[in-house]
Formats: C-alpha cells, structure tokens, sequence
C-alpha cells in the first residue's frame, strides 16, 4: 500500500478500491429486503429538532447532557462534603462540651 504524507506528523493511506459484488448477491438481497419508506410525522418531528438544533447552535447555546459517570462523581464528591462538614460539627460541640465540664 502506498503511503503519502500530508501532514508532517500524519500519514494517511491510500484506500483501495472496493471489490464488486457479484450480481446474484445483490438480487438476493434486493428480493429479502424491500426499501423503508419513514412516516410523515417522523419526518416532520426531525425536521422540527434539527430546525430547533441549528438555531440554538447559531445563538451559541449548545445542550449537552451531562454523561452518567459526571453525575456519579458530583454524587459522591457532595456526600464526602456533607460528611465532613457534619463531622466537624459534632466535633466542635463535643470539644465545646468537654471544656465546660472543667
């Protein structure tokens, strides 16, 4: 296969040609599977999102759902605060409380 250089730190290949597949193949699948056609409203709903998409895009507001393990580690990072903060709370009023029985 023959290499040529682009960029100097990357090397891109050259793809081959795909083989083509014989004829039989092909009306053997053509006569298993017939063409999906997508509903009306399938079609309207992802006109609409992609509509909605691109004007947010273009007001500079991107959505991006936050990914499970980032709720994971807020969950726990919070829960180890809480922890320390309530511990330190008892802590106090028990020092408090061991100085005002001397």
């Amino acid at each position: 296969m023959k290499r040529t250089l682009r960029h100097p730190f990357r090397a891109v290949r050259r793809l081959r040609e795909p083989r083509r597949v014989p004829q039989g193949f092909e009306s053997a699948v053509r006569g298993v599977l017939r063409p999906v056609e997508p509903s009306a409203s399938f079609r309207e709903s992802l006109r609409g999102n992609l509509a909605l998409a691109v004007q947010r895009k273009a007001a500079g507001l991107v959505i991006e759902y936050p990914k499970p393990f980032r709720e994971g580690v807020i969950l726990g990072v919070s829960t180890g605060l809480l922890a320390a903060a309530i511990a330190a709370v008892v802590l106090f009023f028990r020092l408090r409380l061991c100085e005002a029985k001397r």
